[in-house]
């Protein structure tokens, strides 16, 4: 697979959030402008992870919950009205939106239908993690079995300290799965599978939830600076900005006070980590 870089842009990310008293740049505006800066395949790449702002437009379209438009999403209000009812879900060209998302309206239509907006938010939350699993790209095929894996976890460790079935709300199919659903150790028997189970297991066990949302946060924070931390210009690095702005946007929205702190985490990542390797200083001289 081709590898591009992206030296201006990467170089250029500390300018995108400048204004420590709000949040300056969003998601949306970051989009827009990668879209013009990025290789089409790789730009195809970062819409991949506006997709879950998707699903929440489609389900609240489907079972008629007056919630305000994500602009989030990759696709528009009259995008998804084509499939808003079903004389003009058969009239609908379904083309642009992904298999996963087809196959679940498909059902939606169809003679098995789907219950209610829970069981909607199953399917293609399943559907969404199984499509990014199948990708050519390592980052996107990590991140999405890391994300998948740190849900089921936590479902996992919230059913069993409050007793409640949760083996059908776990997703994929695979061993660890199998040992979540199976095994009564306190690790489920993961040691060896999930490195992190333990720092997990510690963050699930915070009494506060707010403050154990935050840490899991910080948790899927560092992932993301292990998982790039070779990736200098490379379009992992735009990927894992994009996904500490999804962080920081979630906290500014939570808590203010924990989006700042989640604010100010991104401006000292992005002045220490998007430096200039030597092997670039010697080759096209010192950035200025």
């Amino acid at each position: 697979m081709i590898e591009r870089n992206y030296y201006c842009l990467v170089a250029g990310l500390p300018d995108l959030v400048a204004d420590e008293k709000k949040l300056s740049f969003t998601s949306v505006q970051f989009r827009e402008m990668i879209r013009e800066d990025l290789h089409p395949a790789d730009f195809a790449l970062a819409k991949l992870f506006f997709l879950p702002f998707d699903h929440i437009n489609l389900l609240n379209l489907l079972f008629s919950k007056n919630e305000e438009w994500d602009e989030r999403g990759n696709f528009s209000r009259e995008d998804f009205e084509q499939v808003a009812d079903r004389k003009s879900f058969e009239l609908a060209d379904l083309w642009a939106f992904p298999s996963y998302m087809v196959d679940f309206i498909n059902q939606y239509y169809g003679e098995e239908g789907v219950e209610h907006y829970f069981a909607g938010d199953m399917l293609l939350t399943a559907g969404y993690f199984n499509y990014l699993t199948g990708n050519k790209n390592r980052f996107v095929r990590d991140i999405a079995t890391s994300n998948r894996n740190i849900g089921n976890i936590m479902n996992a460790l919230n059913g069993r300290k409050y007793e409640v079935a949760f083996e059908k709300n776990l997703i994929g199919e695979d061993s660890i799965t199998a040992a979540l659903a199976k095994s009564r150790a306190r690790d489920f028997g993961l040691s060896t599978e999930v490195e992190d189970i333990e720092a997990l297991i510690q963050i699930f066990e915070t009494d506060n939830l707010l403050d154990r949302e935050f840490k899991l946060d910080v948790f899927k924070w560092n992932k993301l600076d292990e998982m790039t931390f070779f990736n200098y210009f490379t379009i992992e690095r735009v990927l894992a900005f994009l996904l500490k702005l999804f962080i920081v946007e979630r906290w500014f929205q939570l808590d203010k006070e924990k989006g700042q702190q989640m604010f100010n985490k991104i401006l000292k990542d992005i002045e220490s980590d998007f430096q200039f390797p030597d092997e670039f200083t010697l080759a096209y001289g010192k950035k200025k």
